[in-house]
């Protein structure tokens, strides 16, 4: 199986390189770095330069793909809505939205499936958590649009909380100020397992109408 991935240097992105290496597949990838050397077709590129995405993904050479997880993406402070400027938003934006779009604009007439990396964040509104839920809410539109759009089969996959440096920074907020934090903290799993359990929500998906919105925890 040929499979992309973005974000391969730590968190999520690290642990499905790793598993679809170890399985066999072939890995492509673009980033800001790779740990992986020779055993991925990398091209180094910050997402967030997303008009510089066509060439990274020309230069790979890719001729067809079983599957492209888009999964780098940024979390942002934790704060109430009103202290969020616009410029803070649109930096996430900038990566969690726009730099997915131009991803599949340039991966869809070649790729069977794209899986594009949401949260439970995008529906549920807690406190605290206004830019990152307002960009992954933003996917989940997205997603939904060009369902009808493209080809491809697209979904937004929400991976469960899975213990990385992203939630490591968000547990380590103000609890008493947003409770959820809390919930967070008590309901993450290890790399390993939260690969795992991703994994095979991914392997279930065509069980699913392309554009749907899939929580792991759900599946």
């Amino acid at each position: 199986m040929k499979v992309f991935i973005t974000g391969i240097s730590r968190g999520i992105g690290y642990g499905l390189a790793k598993y679809y290496i170890e399985n066999g597949d072939e890995v492509y990838a673009i980033g800001r770095k790779n740990p992986f050397r020779e055993a991925v077709k990398f091209y180094k590129l910050d997402i967030s330069a997303y008009e510089k995405i066509p060439h990274a993904i020309e230069s790979l050479g890719i001729d067809k793909l079983d599957l492209a997880i888009l999964n780098a993406g940024i979390l942002g402070e934790i704060k109430e809505m009103k202290h969020w400027s616009v410029k803070e938003l649109q930096n996430i934006f900038d990566i969690n939205v726009w730099a997915n779009k131009v991803l599949i604009d340039e991966l869809f007439p070649f790729t069977d499936k794209i899986v594009v990396m949401s949260s439970g964040a995008a529906v549920n509104g807690n406190p605290g958590w206004g830019g990152y839920s307002l960009s992954k809410c933003a996917v989940n539109m997205m997603v939904s649009i060009y369902s009808k759009e493209i080809d491809s089969k697209i979904y937004a996959l929400a991976p469960g909380v899975i213990d990385t440096d992203m939630v490591a920074k968000v547990i380590s907020g103000d609890h008493s100020k947003f409770p959820s934090l809390t919930r967070v903290e008590a309901g993450k799993v290890g790399l390993a397992e939260g690969v795992k359990r991703i994994v095979k929500t991914i392997e279930k998906l065509d069980n699913f109408e392309s554009g749907s919105f899939v929580d792991v925890r759900l599946v």
